[in-house]
Parts: structure tokens; C-alpha cells; sequence
């Protein structure tokens, strides 16, 4: 029995129809000719072998009266005739194909009862490929903890290792309502002695961050003609960029990789929103996040805090726009530093409860429960290839979450030696996220253009 943090509860929260709490990513594969027809066996039977091993084999209960957080229980025994769907079809699915089945697939929410998790695997896809589409409950893991799974599905070279355990233990026991009571009572006396012991530096971390807060205040985000409740409707588009690019343009002017994946976001969004005529007078602002993930924390969770700079939308000059993005994110690096110690806050009884009630009348409502009008996420992917069942990983493109209240999400992975993008859009609002990537390679090539003009 593990529990979950505060944390993870509230990702379960704020789990609707309309915004579904689930990460994941669209996975291409090169697949020879000879082999389309042994994809989908090789898969699940590797599948088979190394879920068992991994943080995939476990399920979700509630405990009695929501006293404290969910847990999570070790099941090795996954029916993973349930969790896999193949979409075998007698032609190749086209990119935009598949790409429109993935904007329907995030939104179908995994059964809490269940393994937290999806696959979809589609063996032919245009070019000789194939695809896996795997999606998870965002309570189980954080963009970090969703790589630490693939790397435990996959392998650095064609031949797949053997699997982690050699003996599947039983599924774990879920205990009684009144065993599950009495534990979580214990818990969380330990929490509340924790909590005492740390009160003086908490309250120093607080007095530090509030000061900081008076001293840099955060840009508002704006209400514009794309703000509002969220659809249960998506489009979705994920494309490839090399990283060499980005960081030619990062060393020309002097920032990082982030930052000019920030300022192409920034590019990105301005043109949609001068397009339609509905660029606000203040600059829109970002949902993004920093892991504090250290080594003792291991790899499932969240260790996540928000970050919300500005994206200097109201900014014409590409150049300008990306030190003025560079100093909001410097600004929120700073705060999010000073929140950092305040993160990990103990449960308190029945306060599992009383998020659950906060957050049903924030999501019913439909407006945003953070600052931003849209999210732009960074998160960690591998520098060398990786391989499922012997089949060569191409690209590994993240399928974002629309947050309740936003319009846009792009999340970047790096894989090898380019950065391959999700953008997922509400698709009541943004029709087409090809638009969004049509912007962000024009984007991309303008601050490409300046900053060559600058060196």
C-alpha cells in the first residue's frame, strides 16, 4: 500500500470529462516490411513480460471516507487484454489520421478501477511505421516519472533485455474499511509530528516567499475572446525540430534552450491570436512547471511547481520578446526556488475530502483553477535511442493535457538529437492544431532569422 501525496490527490480532482488528468505520448516505430504483420504480437508479448516490473502493475482504491489520500496496490496480474487496443486497418493510416484518433483517445478517460493506464498499438502507419499510443493517470506520474516508465518498457538496443523480475508476487491485498482507518490514523499522527517539527522553517520559507511575492508581482493572466470553460472537444498535431537548431539561436543570445522554446510558443501563439483578431492588449500568460524531483523522492509522483511568466505576446520584436520571456521566467525560477521547501505539505485527516469538494465546484464551473491562458511544458526525454520488442523508437511525441480554462498545450520531449512536440488544442476554440504547428515552424524561423542578424 503506497499512499499518495497531496499532490497526486489533486491531479484525481481535478479528473473530468472536460479535462481528463492523463499524460502520455505517441510513439513511432520503424518497422521493416517483412515484420508490419509480427508488430502487434511482439508488442504485447514484450509488454507482457516487463509491465509486471513496472509502476503500470498497481490500481488505485479510496480510502474509507476519503480520511486520507488514495493508494496505490501492487497488482502484477494486468488483464492487459483490456488495457490494449490494436487499430489494425488493411491500408497505412496517414499522420493526419492517426493524429485525429489521438485527439480522440485522450479523451477517453481510463477507468479508475483498472491499471492506470492505456495502449493503443497501429501497426501500419504511412512511411513504413508503426505506433503505440500510451497514456497514464497524471496522479501516478509526472512528465520525469512518465519517461522512468518507458525506459523500464524499453531498451537501448534491438535486443531486448530480460525482464526485470523473474517471479510475479500476488496481487497486493487491499485491506478492510476499518484496517485501512486505523493505518491511515497512524500515518497521519507521523504527518501531524512532522509538521510540528518543521513549523519554524516553514514558517521562514513562507515569510521569505511572501516577501518576494510583494517585491515581483506576477503579470495577470487576461480574458480574452479564447478564455472561458474548457471543451471535452481536441485536435492534435505533433511535429519534429532539431535541437541544434535551438541551441545555435540559444547561444547566439546568450539564453537556453527553454527559453527559445518559450519564445517560438510566444511566436506561435501572437500569430494565431492576430489571425483571428483577438490578440489582448496584455501579454498572455503561461502555465508551465519545474521538477524538484531529487534523488530520494525516486520516480513516481508528482514534484512539480507551477510556473507562470508572461509570453510578452503584446511584444512585436522577436529578439525583444525573448529577453523580455527570459526575465519573467528568471522571475518565476526565483519564486518557484522559494515555494520550493512549502511543496511537500503533510495530509491532514479528512483532508482528502475537502480538496474533493473544493475542487468539483471549481471544475464544474469550467474556469481556470491556475493562472494561464496557455501551457508550454519541457520535459525530459532521451539522448540515445531506445527500442520496444527490437523495433527502433523514432520519435516519441507527448499528448498534453488542456488545462480547465486554456485553449493550447505544447509539450516538448527531446529523443536523440531533435525535440519532437505535442500540441494539443481545444478543439471548440482552436479547430486545428495544424495551424498551431504551421505557426510554430514560422516562429521558429523568424527568431532563427534575428538572432543571426544580432551575431
Amino acid at each position: 500500500m503506497q499512499r499518495l501525496r497531496p499532490d497526486d490527490d489533486y491531479f484525481l480532482c481535478l479528473h473530468s470529462a472536460a479535462t481528463p488528468m492523463q499524460i502520455g505520448a505517441l510513439q513511432l516505430f520503424e518497422v521493416p516490411e517483412s515484420d508490419h504483420g509480427r508488430f502487434v504480437d511482439d508488442v504485447r508479448a514484450h509488454l507482457a513480460r516487463r509491465i509486471p516490473s513496472t509502476a503500470l502493475a498497481r490500481v488505485r482504491r479510496s480510502a474509507p471516507f476519503h480520511i486520507d489520500t488514495d493508494a496505490w496496490f501492487t497488482k502484477r496480474n494486468v488483464d492487459l487484454d483490456r488495457l490494449t487496443t490494436v487499430i489494425d486497418t488493411p491500408t497505412e493510416l496517414s499522420r493526419a489520421e492517426l493524429h485525429h484518433h489521438v485527439a480522440r483517445w485522450v479523451m477517453e478517460q481510463l477507468d479508475p478501477e483498472q491499471p492506470p493506464f492505456r495502449i493503443v498499438l497501429v501497426p501500419r502507419v504511412e512511411g513504413g511505421a508503426a505506433a503505440m499510443f500510451l497514456t497514464i493517470l497524471h496522479a501516478l506520474a509526472d512528465g520525469v516519472g512518465f519517461q522512468s516508465i518507458v525506459t523500464a518498457l524499453t531498451d537501448d538496443g534491438p535486443t531486448p533485455g530480460p525482464p526485470p523480475m523473474t517471479t510475479i508476487a500476488p496481487d497486493e491485498r487491499v485491506p478492510t474499511a476499518p484496517e485501512w482507518f486505523a493505518r491511515a490514523s497512524i500515518a497521519l499522527l507521523g504527518d501531524a509530528r512532522a509538521a510540528r517539527r518543521s513549523k519554524h522553517a516553514h514558517a521562514d520559507a513562507q515569510a521569505a516567499l511572501d516577501a518576494y511575492k510583494q517585491e515581483h508581482r506576477r503579470a495577470k493572466t487576461p480574458k480574452f475572446a479564447l478564455s472561458g470553460a474548457t471543451s471535452a472537444q481536441r485536435s492534435y498535431d505533433a511535429v519534429s525540430l532539431p535541437l541544434e537548431r535551438f541551441r545555435t539561436i540559444a547561444r547566439s543570445l546568450g539564453g537556453t534552450v527553454n527559453d527559445v522554446f518559450l519564445t517560438v510558443g510566444s511566436g506561435a501563439v501572437r500569430a494565431l491570436l492576430l489571425s483571428i483578431d483577438a490578440l489582448p492588449d496584455d501579454p498572455i500568460v503561461v502555465n508551465a512547471a519545474r521538477s524538484y524531483r531529487r534523488p530520494e523522492h525516486g520516480d513516481l509522483g508528482n514534484r512539480i511547481v507551477s510556473l507562470h511568466p508572461h509570453l510578452a505576446t503584446n511584444v512585436e520584436d522577436p529578439i525583444e520578446r525573448f529577453h523580455a520571456i527570459r526575465a519573467s521566467m528568471a522571475a518565476e525560477v526565483e519564486r518557484s526556488r522559494l515555494q520550493e521547501p512549502l511543496m511537500d505539505q503533510p495530509a491532514v485527516p479528512f483532508g482528502a475530502r475537502r480538496l474533493r469538494d473544493q475542487m468539483a465546484e471549481r471544475v464544474e464551473g469550467g474556469g481556470a483553477v491556475l493562472p494561464g491562458n496557455v501551457s508550454l511544458s519541457n520535459v525530459p526525454g532521451p539522448d540515445t535511442a531506445r527500442y520496444l520488442a527490437g523495433y527502433r523508437m523514432t520519435a516519441s511525441y507527448p499528448t498534453p493535457i488542456i488545462g480547465s480554462g486554456r485553449f493550447l498545450n505544447i509539450t516538448l520531449r527531446r529523443y536523440v538529437d531533435h525535440l519532437d512536440l505535442g500540441i494539443m488544442t481545444d478543439a471548440a476554440k482552436v479547430p486545428g492544431a495544424t495551424t498551431i504547428a504551421t505557426c510554430v515552424a514560422a516562429a521558429l524561423d523568424d527568431l532563427e532569422v534575428a538572432s543571426q542578424r544580432v551575431s
